[in-house]
């Protein structure tokens, strides 16, 4: 049986999902203002965004119909299962834009993180990161980092995935409309 969400799909979101935890854990530890709200605002709508999504793809392939089977006119002992209808284009569009938009948020927290890192909290270039900045803040700060560049990493390649997957699909409806006008199929 085939599946809503191809199986690396799912793989990738388990891991996103599973780098946010640390994401929002070491922000929680962090005195820097911004790095604690953005940072914790971004992995949360990350882990909201694939919750929903698994929720409204399972919602989906529960309402859809079962596929039907069809006989082989020509030899009656061959079974052929029709192919399974794939979620709305709106789900797809849908999540197309909300991963765009999350990978855009991930990015300027990214950016945001890398220039505290660099310069320290005490010198950066943002002043609420100067206040309640310490020392040891910087090892939290280079962690946050890393798993940010992990996620930003991870989130392209779910979105690059789903965009390539929409328009394989957008391709084949366009065969299979071509065909029909033809008078093929």
């Amino acid at each position: 049986m085939q599946r809503a969400i191809p199986k690396s799909v799912i793989i990738l979101f388990a891991l996103s999902m599973g780098i946010c935890f640390p994401i929002i854990a070491l922000s929680v530890v962090n005195y820097g203002t911004l790095s604690i709200w953005l940072n914790s605002t971004v992995a949360s709508l990350i882990l909201i965004h694939h919750f929903v999504f698994f929720f409204v793809s399972f919602v989906a392939k529960k309402r859809s119909p079962r596929p039907k089977i069809v006989i082989d006119e020509d030899d009656p002992k061959t079974v052929l299962p029709l192919e399974e209808e794939e979620p709305s284009t709106f789900i797809h569009i849908v999540n197309v834009f909300s991963l765009t938009f999350l990978f855009v948020l991930n990015a300027i927290a990214f950016v945001i993180m890398v220039d505290i890192t660099r310069l320290g909290g005490v010198k950066s270039t943002l002043p609420t990161e100067r206040i309640g900045s310490h020392k040891w803040n910087i090892k939290i700060e280079i962690g946050q980092t890393s798993i940010l560049g992990v996620e930003l990493l991870v989130l392209s390649a779910i979105l690059a995935m789903c965009i390539s997957g929409r328009r394989r699909f957008s391709a084949e409806q366009k065969e299979k409309m071509d065909e029909m006008d033809y008078g093929l199929i």
